[in-house]
Formats: C-alpha cells, sequence, structure tokens
C-alpha cells in the first residue's frame, strides 16, 4: 500500500502539491496561525511522486509504492522538429536553446543534443521560438507521461528569449485571453493559441525545469558534461543533488497521455484579436472616413451617428473623453 508522508518542519504551506496532485490526496490546511499541508486521501495515490518533485522545501516522501512506467501511443512524438528520440521510458527531455539559424547550428550544439541522447534521455532537441516552438515541445512531452524534467541547456537567445517564455510558463501559466500569453515571459511574442489550455495545464504539472543557463557562467550551459551528469541524476531512484536541484525518476504520470498536434490556425499570433462589436465598429469607423475622403456631405444625422462611432473607439481604446464644456448660462 502507497504512504504519503509530510515532514511539517520544512513544510512552508505553499500548496504546491495541492495543486499538482492529480488526485487531490492533499489539502492546505491553518495550524496555529501557519498554513500546512495534510494528507487527507491517502487512499487515492497513485504514486505518481509529483508532489515529491514539485515541493520546494523537499517536505514529501512517498512510500511503499512501485514504480509505474507506460508504453507511449503509437503517435508519439505527435510533433515534427530538431530533435532526437532516445528511451521512451526516460524521465528526462533535453532542451538547448538554438541562438542562430537553424543551417548554422554550431557543430557544439549538435554534440550536446547527442550526448544527451547517450546518456539516456527521452528526447533531445534546439528550440527556436517561444510561441510555436514551445506548442510543438508542450505537444511532445505530454504524449509522453514518463517524462517530468526539461533540462535547458546551451544559452539563451538574445531576440526570441525562449528559455525564458519556457520558465515562466511553467511558474505562472497563461492568461485568459485568446493568445493564451505566457504571463510573466520578457519575449517578444509569448503566445500558444496553437495549443489547447488541457495541454497546456498537464505540462505545467507533468515537468520541472532544470535550468543549466546561467548569464554569469555561459560556459555552464554548454558544458556536455554537464548535460550528462543532469540526465544521469533524473533517472536515479533515489534523490541526487545536483547544481541546488533534488533530482530522481518518480515514475510515469497516472493519467493517459495527451497526443495530439498543434492545430496551427493562428499564423500571426502577435496580431491583436478583436471580437465582432469590436471589428464592427472599426468597420464603420473605415467606411465614415472613407465617405468623407470622397468630398461627400454630411446631414445633422450622419454626423451624430459619427460621433457617437467615435465616442465608442473611444471607449475600445480605454480613452476617457472629457465632458463638453458647460456654457454661460448652464449650471
Amino acid at each position: 500500500m502507497v504512504g504519503v508522508k509530510i515532514d511539517l518542519d520544512k513544510c512552508s504551506g505553499c500548496g504546491a502539491c495541492v495543486d499538482v496532485c492529480p488526485t487531490a490526496v492533499f489539502e492546505l490546511l491553518e495550524n496555529e496561525s501557519k498554513k500546512i499541508s495534510k494528507v487527507v486521501a491517502e487512499d487515492q495515490c497513485f504514486a505518481c511522486r509529483t508532489c515529491e518533485v514539485k515541493c520546494p522545501q523537499h517536505a514529501i516522501e512517498v512510500m511503499g509504492y512501485e514504480m509505474l512506467k507506460v508504453d507511449p501511443p503509437p503517435e508519439y512524438p505527435p510533433e515534427e522538429g530538431h530533435y532526437l528520440r532516445g528511451n521512451d521510458y526516460s524521465p528526462v527531455a533535453v532542451v538547448a536553446i538554438l541562438d542562430t539559424y537553424d543551417f548554422k547550428i554550431p557543430p557544439e550544439l549538435v554534440k550536446l543534443v547527442e550526448v544527451a541522447i547517450e546518456s539516456g534521455a527521452a528526447l533531445a532537441g534546439t528550440l527556436q521560438t517561444e510561441n510555436i516552438g514551445i506548442e510543438k515541445l508542450i505537444a511532445n512531452v505530454v504524449a509522453n507521461p514518463n517524462i517530468h524534467y526539461l533540462i535547458l541547456c546551451w544559452r539563451e537567445s538574445k531576440g526570441h528569449l525562449p528559455a525564458d517564455a519556457l520558465i515562466s510558463l511553467v511558474k505562472n501559466g497563461v492568461a485568459d485571453d485568446k493568445r493564451r500569453t505566457i504571463m510573466g515571459a520578457k519575449t517578444p511574442a509569448p503566445y500558444l493559441p496553437n495549443i489547447s489550455l488541457e495541454a497546456i495545464q498537464r505540462f505545467r504539472k507533468q515537468v520541472s525545469i532544470v535550468n543549466l543557463i546561467s548569464e554569469d557562467d555561459p560556459k555552464q550551459g554548454m558544458n556536455p558534461e554537464n548535460v550528462k551528469r543532469a540526465v544521469w541524476c533524473c533517472i536515479q531512484e533515489t534523490p541526487t543533488a545536483f547544481m541546488g536541484y533534488t533530482l530522481y525518476d518518480p515514475g510515469a504520470w497516472p493519467e493517459p497521455s495527451i497526443c495530439q498536434k498543434i492545430s496551427m490556425k493562428v499564423t500571426e499570433p502577435w496580431k491583436p484579436e478583436l471580437s465582432e462589436k469590436e471589428t464592427e465598429i472599426i468597420q464603420r469607423i473605415k467606411q465614415s472616413a472613407g465617405m468623407r475622403t470622397q468630398g461627400k456631405s454630411e446631414d445633422e444625422e450622419a454626423r451624430g451617428r459619427r460621433r457617437r462611432e467615435n465616442e465608442e473607439f473611444l471607449e475600445l481604446l480605454g480613452i476617457k473623453k472629457n465632458p463638453p464644456k458647460k456654457g454661460k448660462n448652464e449650471g
């Protein structure tokens, strides 16, 4: 029988275990003016051990389990890209940030990807963009429930900032908007409109980031030995310290894989999407502007309609219109 133990002296009450547990094993409670996590449904535990991986204080221990591994679906990996496929049962994928054109990939970067696969990674490849590139990465990772870690390596791309976008996605999620904007990302176009919200949410729960990229020490993320060691630590069955992380193989995510291709419906996600009402208002303004340029006269009714349209447009833009000034005999 699976047992779940919480070290209350270490527990900070952050609620990470409550957020990531797929079967509501934990609950956040008040205890002497302090929030703590409590095991309330131990019999529902699948021993996915995600709580262990995600707990920042390493206060949780799952005991008495047999490690679960699953076969990825036949369509795995669903998205093509610049990556190599390795051990399907490995808990780790390696993401090397591509900061050059894809036809000018440095041989050292190619070697880094090869070393990752040789060391036991499930997938290893390059990430170039902060939108479609991340969407493809999400699609491939959630199709394999065995993957729990993403190792970021090489160096950040100063244009797209895909490493920053990926870290922000796992930490903050996406906004409730049509473009699914990655919250907190510094990158120019952090939008994920072509992948389902279900896949994004699973991705955030399923994986943890191991970031080898460092501005202070650029060679850290470019060193094949660091990548090799990081992969090795991830595949250990017992917790292993590595560069401030505690890594080990928690087994497969206990829910079925999500195997879907990205839809590619939004080709320019950086352009704002307008509602039907917004589109109608702007269209009327364009028509009105066209009539004026053609020199057509306007009667009083037309001028009033144009004034109302302008007011609606100002409201749409969030600009407050000053109230009309009162005459001498008013008020």
